[in-house]
């Protein structure tokens, strides 16, 4: 679970690369370039409203602000990497303009591209920030050399999601309603839940509860408060209620999660 926005990878200067099992990513969005590579098993995602179940061998690339979320059906394996515009200054104004012609990419046509990932996801590779960001750097020229870029186009829907994701991680610990995102953004109940499951992949309930628990998650990493005062500051109507639903999403209880 992660915020509609990770703006600490916006920030960063420094490429990462790692393996990620069985992965469960609700929608967020980012300036940064965030590569799938799926290794073993399947993996769905959603991008920009667009849903792929994706195999072995299969590259996933999501562009800068591409609104994108993973679901394991059964199993998968995957190597992530996320590279910030900012650690490849030679091609930065060239992506922050355009997006990856194709979103979902056969791999096996693509031997280097594979190779520089795994690389790059080796943990004995990753101190050296210097060398990772540089294979980062390669590989990003070697996808627009080999599937190319096209201009981003207006997105409305898409330009309305980000808003509707940044307006509940803003609200998400009141006792906000469907009805009542709807009605800020002047749309029917229907039609909102409708445009809600379709590009983000989930009930709204349940994106929400998701953004509550994020936030219930740091703060029981790094204080010792009453879990009644935690529940109440990220939205949750009782105890009762978030233990239920916290170790729905994370699979602890708030008590064993707090530090």
């Amino acid at each position: 679970m992660q915020r509609y926005y990770e703006l600490s990878r916006d920030n960063t200067l420094r490429t990462m690369a790692w393996y990620v099992d069985n992965d469960h990513f609700l929608a967020h969005f980012h300036s940064t370039i965030e590569l799938a590579l799926v290794e073993e098993g399947q993996i769905t995602v959603i991008q920009d409203g667009a849903v792929t179940t994706v195999g072995p061998d299969t590259l996933i690339v999501n562009s800068s602000y591409m609104l994108h979320s993973y679901a394991t059906p059964e199993h998968s394996r995957i190597i992530v990497a996320t590279i910030p515009l900012n650690a490849v200054p030679a091609l930065r104004s060239q992506l922050s303009q355009h997006s990856f012609a194709r979103s979902i990419v056969d791999a096996r046509k693509m031997k280097e591209c594979r190779r520089i990932l795994r690389m790059m996801a080796n943990p004995a590779n990753q101190p050296n920030e210097v060398f990772v960001n540089a294979m980062g750097e390669a590989l990003l020229a070697f996808l627009i050399d080999k599937i190319g870029l096209r201009e981003n186009t207006a997105d409305a829907e898409g330009d309305l999601m980000k808003r509707i994701l940044i307006y509940l991680e803003d609200h998400a610990a009141e006792p906000i309603t469907v009805a009542d995102a709807a009605a800020h953004f002047g749309y029917s109940v229907g039609r909102f839940s409708h445009l809600f499951n379709e590009r983000i992949g989930c009930p709204f309930p349940r994106y929400v509860n998701s953004l509550r628990c994020t936030r219930a998650q740091e703060m029981l990493s790094r204080s010792s408060m009453p879990l009644i005062d935690v529940a109440t500051a990220c939205g949750f109507s009782s105890l009762r209620t978030f233990h239920r639903v916290f170790k729905e999403f994370t699979g602890n209880t708030p008590r064993s999660a707090q530090r």
